[in-house]
């Protein structure tokens, strides 16, 4: 007979479900439990956006004084700064929480900020010492950062970022004027923007990707979900999207995009 003991490290989840272990609410204009108060956001291409993301970058980075890429500010700020664990304890300590339950209301006072219930996990006596207590899945992630950025590069209608609202929005927020809509007369159109690949170098990198072989047990046979004449990836699993970034795409497109464009995703 032996007594057996379990601690409870941290734990491992999507975004989503981010909200009920950690208990900030992962949705609005406050939606990053890092930088909880502190995000820059606001409201554009019909939904909330998160700016600013240049902060994160050291002191000295070359991007945090690139204004035209950006919104035209160069970026000043330091990184939002960490709460520790004693912190949080203290701060949910103070807030008073509605009991869960259907016929509850949800509305938050102000003073809550973005916090919807006090996470069971702080009943632990070690919880809130731990320097790190939730993480998220990465091939969760991984699959979503894989659809937006290869969407957005080979301009795959449904799958894009670069849309007619997005281009819009950049016009209405007076930036990046070399994407706004092209108008002549009384018609407006959204030209082929300089970080998506033309018809022909899209053919190119999907026959690229076709034709890369793994050995057995590193990948799934990605050839078999390459639509070349479609212009799309279709059946692509979590893993399959975790080699293709970290493997196949720095390579496909270093010749057939700009420097400007390779360098921030490779």
């Amino acid at each position: 007979m032996f007594t057996l003991r379990a601690a409870v490290m941290w734990t491992v989840n999507d975004f989503p479900a981010y909200a009920m272990v950690s208990g900030w609410s992962t949705k609005g204009y406050m939606a990053c439990p890092v930088c909880k108060e502190d995000v820059t956001s606001g409201w554009h291409a019909g939904k909330v956006c998160y700016l600013g993301h240049q902060r994160w970058l050291p002191w000295d980075h070359e991007w945090r004084e690139k204004d035209k890429e950006f919104d035209e500010n160069t970026e000043r700020r330091l990184r939002p700064r960490e709460w520790s664990g004693d912190e949080i304890l203290e701060q949910l300590n103070r807030l008073d929480f509605a009991p869960f339950g259907k016929t509850v209301s949800r509305t938050r006072p102000s003073t809550h900020l973005n916090w919807t219930h006090k996470p069971m996990f702080f009943e632990l006596p070690y919880w809130s010492k731990l320097k790190l207590r939730h993480n998220l899945d990465v091939l969760h992630v991984e699959k979503n950062v894989f659809d937006t950025l290869v969407g957005t590069i080979l301009d795959i209608e449904g799958k894009t970022k670069d849309t007619i609202k997005a281009r819009l929005d950049l016009e209405r927020m007076g930036i990046r004027r070399g994407l706004w809509m092209n108008r002549d007369s009384d018609k407006a159109r959204r030209d082929l923007a300089f970080f998506s690949m033309k018809p022909n170098d899209k053919k190119e990198f999907l026959k690229f990707v076709s034709s890369v072989k793994f050995p057995d047990g590193y990948a799934s046979n990605i050839a078999r979900c390459v639509n070349v004449d479609g212009g799309k990836f279709t059946g692509l699993k979590s893993h399959d999207c975790h080699v293709f970034m970290q493997r196949l795409l720095p390579m496909g497109i270093r010749h057939l995009l700009s420097e400007d464009v390779v360098k921030p995703i490779m």
